[in-house]
């Protein structure tokens, strides 16, 4: 590590502004340009592999016929050193997902967007300052980036287990010519270029890419393991090229888990390829359908950025679509009443208590397991909203007594659990199965001294984390009341056009109840969370400090009653954003917003211009160029 006396920077004006806020950053007073022919080094074991060199004209380049080239030529020059054959390792692995491949997309990816950023940061300076660099002045540039692994990346296989839960941390020193990214797994290195990209800025001149505040030192690490966000396929039409944009912008953020919740009562958009009825009959349309191929595609965009991309399929609950293809295993399908049976329309949930049911669920989870657990080790069993009544018209229970209920939850869960651990899977499950239900989830060992427990995901309150924290498991949060993105909108409900219930609602009544719904048609979780709000949410507030350290991370959510294609990007981010510092950096409070204002602002102005997302603004222009607007 180069040594230098570094200043400590935590807020500087004109400073480089990095979303999420590291660990600890300083800097200096010099100006680098990027030579357009930087070598980057990856060195390990004792050995050097040269992963570019990186000159105009080969971003038109395709990404394979680049890596060959950069892959011929250090092999022409350093194969008369003894021991290279890590090297060769590296073209031979570049058509497979590894961790050797990833790293060298991702060093690929990370010099082409610096070289290609059209990112002038004029919002952040006041109006017709001068903030850029002399472009008649001598010109000094970084023309090397070494990253130093303590072990050299898997050339040969990918193991999500081990990559995902490999050591996050990086150092990255600049100076004089050279960069030096210090890290200790792959996906550190991935994070680190993540940063690096952030550091540079087109000069309006078109003239090159230009880094200000060097010498410069960056030390940084994660607070929690699990940052995610998940989004909601089945209510609303998405595409899989939706998903592959998200897990860019994702990962730009330093997110690293990508929650599908891919069916629910309303469809069922997901094809398991044995039971090929499901997607066939319960996707709202042919060209809907998300094929195996499509996930899997998914989850290898998702790995090759550093993200676990997992499933949920719901159950017993949210199960109603399955009906379209086997009307025998749900019950309380489309009920009238369909209020007193389900969470929102329509009604329908898996039978409780039949042998046709167990038998679909093995099927299912044999289909969709061993699929995707090439990419992750979580599966997502769902367990939330289980709605009793739906089980006095289920003739295997015919009751909706939770001591009746109870044992029979047990039992499905602890087979549907049972499953996931065979596959080697840690699941995870909706805070209700422990909480509401009281089910005992069971601590597993697996391969490799790898014990696990089930997960539990809590949506509602703090007091509810604590509460699952005291009964020995590991928790994920996401409270509604702050980290829900779908809220705010208004109800997707409409009132009964009379303005009364017909005969049959509610369940064996006459009808002619008044309409539950009211102007203004608030949504149950009103009012809209801003990224403020999403940034200042304190997950750990009440909860005692010796149990914190099982909090495994959180997750913010969108669930699609009003969502699709169309405004997905806008309603994410920057949102997303905000809770992605939450998760990376730590706890934040009301006294970090005017720096996270400009950051973030940063961010999204660097967002839109090079990679054409739609993120809402942060800040007004004004208040951006004139450091803040404070009340």
């Amino acid at each position: 590590m180069l040594s230098h006396a570094f200043v400590l920077l935590f807020y500087i004006t004109n400073a480089i502004a990095l979303w999420p806020k590291p660990v600890e950053f300083s800097t200096g007073s010099e100006v680098l340009w990027l030579d357009p022919a930087v070598k980057v080094i990856l060195r390990c074991n004792g050995e050097d592999a040269i992963l570019t060199s990186q000159s105009p004209g080969f971003g038109e380049i395709p990404i394979s016929a680049f890596m060959s080239i950069a892959f011929q030529f250090g092999q022409n020059v350093l194969t008369r050193f003894q021991g290279f054959t890590w090297q060769r390792r590296f073209e031979e692995s570049k058509e497979a997902l590894t961790e050797a491949s990833i790293v060298q997309g991702a060093v690929h990816e990370a010099i082409k967007s610096i070289r290609d950023t059209r990112y002038v940061p004029w919002k952040l300076h006041g109006r017709h300052s001068t903030f850029e660099p002399d472009v008649t002045a001598e010109r000094h540039h970084l023309s090397m980036l070494q990253i130093q692994q303590s072990y050299c990346p898997d050339a040969e296989s990918f193991d999500p287990v081990t990559f995902f839960a490999a050591d996050e941390s990086y150092d990255i020193v600049i100076d004089n010519a050279t960069a030096t990214i210090q890290t200790n797994g792959t996906i550190g290195i991935l994070w680190a270029l993540q940063t690096f990209q952030q550091l540079f800025y087109a000069h309006s001149s078109h003239s090159g890419s230009y880094l200000p505040n060097v010498p410069m030192r960056i030390v940084d690490r994660p607070k929690w393991r699990h940052r995610g966000l998940s989004i909601d396929i089945a209510r609303n039409p998405f595409l899989p090229s939706d998903l592959i944009r998200t897990i860019d912008a994702m990962a730009r953020t330093k997110m690293n888990r990508l929650h599908i919740h891919a069916t629910d009562s309303q469809s069922w958009p997901l094809e398991i390829p044995s039971l090929p009825d499901l997607a066939r009959k319960g996707a709202y349309q042919p060209h809907l359908v998300w094929t195996a191929h499509d996930l899997n595609e998914i989850q290898v965009h998702g790995a090759s950025r550093g993200i676990s991309v997992f499933v949920e399929i719901d159950m017993p609950g949210h199960t109603a679509s399955v009906a379209h293809a086997y009307p025998e295993l749900v019950a309380a399908y489309n009920e009238l009443d369909w209020s007193t049976f389900a969470a929102e329309p329509l009604s329908g949930q898996l039978k409780l208590n039949s042998s046709l049911v167990f038998a679909f669920v093995s099927t299912l989870l044999m289909d969709i397991l061993p699929r995707t657990g090439r990419y992750t080790s979580l599966y997502h069993i769902g367990g939330d909203e289980v709605n009793r009544a739906a089980y006095l018209l289920d003739e295997t229970v015919a009751s909706d007594d939770p001591q009746v209920l109870q044992p029979l939850l047990q039992i499905f869960f602890d087979h549907v659990v049972s499953i996931a651990y065979q596959h080697g899977f840690q699941p995870i499950v909706w805070e209700e199965m422990l909480l509401d239900w009281n089910l005992t989830l069971p601590w597993v060992k697996l391969g490799g001294n790898r014990t696990v427990s089930t997960l539990v995901q809590v949506w509602r309150n703090s007091e509810r984390i604590e509460e699952v924290l005291k009964k020995g498991h590991r928790a994920i949060f996401g409270d509604y009341h702050h980290w829900y993105l779908d809220c705010g909108f208004g109800g997707f409900l409409n009132p009964y056009p009379a303005g009364k219930s017909p005969v049959g609602v509610p369940y064996n009544t006459s009808g002619g109840h008044p309409s539950k719904l009211k102007k203004p048609y608030l949504d149950y979780c009103n009012p809209f969370h801003n990224w403020r709000d999403m940034y200042t949410y304190d997950p750990l507030a009440n909860i005692s400090p010796d149990l914190v350290d099982n909090v495994e991370g959180g997750e913010v959510l969108m669930w699609s009653e009003q969502t699709d294609s169309i405004d997905l990007d806008s309603k994410l981010w920057p949102r997303v954003a905000a809770a992605a510092e939450v998760l990376w950096t730590g706890v934040r409070d009301e006294t970090m917003l005017e720096d996270a204002s400009r950051r973030l602002g940063e961010w999204r102005e660097r967002e839109v211009t090079d990679f054409q997302t739609a993120v809402s603004p942060v800040h007004m222009t004004w208040c951006l160029m004139e450091g803040g607007c404070n009340l």
